[in-house]
């Protein structure tokens, strides 16, 4: 059984997705603290003249957990953000269906937790490309109380885990030898971005994943 915790990224990239891809079970970790101008509320997608990002504007006074960070829709970025999808994929073949669930959601004012929003996204593009992992929240694991490895461990340990899936950069700060001593095989994600034909001249990589998906529908699925 694979496990894979990951913060919710808005409108992730291709890597991410593939974690997702990869997984039996795929951990949503969302109650540690809000991380300024980072993915959790911002990607990138590619116009005619490079990249631009969306950024989601935020109400994050103080330190929050993720889970408890709001949006600030007083400045319109629902439709700021799905105006720039239109003017930059309304030429791709799957632009229709695509940009239909994610319009679904950004419409949903309702919605407005940052994660929730962030999270819809996720699972919209997880049905969309039957991706098949399991979703939990660490919120309703618990184990609040452990240092970070340890808790690691202990969330593979209640999902029955018996392998860690890790993104690079961790192995600054994971203790690989307490996931040896659960008996939990700890295995390092080295992603290698596909290059794939895009709009707008030259390839740009490390894109939010939309950019694939309006450009290859749910074929995009064996790229990522």
């Amino acid at each position: 059984m694979k496990t894979v915790i990951m913060q919710p990224n808005y409108l992730p990239w291709i890597g991410y997705v593939n974690l997702m891809k990869q997984s039996d079970v795929f951990v949503i970790y969302d109650d540690v603290q809000y991380t300024k101008n980072d993915w959790r509320n911002r990607n990138k997608i590619k116009t005619p003249d490079g990249c631009m990002w969306l950024t989601v504007p935020v109400h994050n006074g103080g330190k929050p957990m993720i889970k408890n960070v709001t949006v600030n829709d007083n400045l319109k970025w629902r439709e700021k953000h799905l105006k720039a999808l239109r003017m930059n994929y309304k030429g791709t073949f799957y632009f229709d269906e695509v940009y239909g669930f994610i319009e679904d959601v950004l419409s949903n004012r309702r919605k407005e937790h940052l994660y929730i929003i962030s999270m819809a996204l996720i699972v919209a593009i997880k049905s969309y490309l039957g991706l098949q992992c399991e979703i939990h929240y660490s919120s309703e694991i618990g184990f609040t109380d452990l240092k970070r490895t340890d808790r690691l461990v202990k969330i593979c340990e209640q999902l029955k885990g018996t392998e860690y899936l890790s993104p690079n950069r961790s192995a600054d700060y994971l203790e690989p030898e307490k996931f040896k001593d659960a008996g939990i095989e700890l295995l390092w994600h080295n992603y290698r971005h596909p290059k794939y034909n895009q709009q707008w001249g030259d390839f740009i990589t490390n894109l939010s994943v939309v950019d694939l998906l309006f450009n290859y529908g749910r074929k995009g699925v064996d790229l990522i």
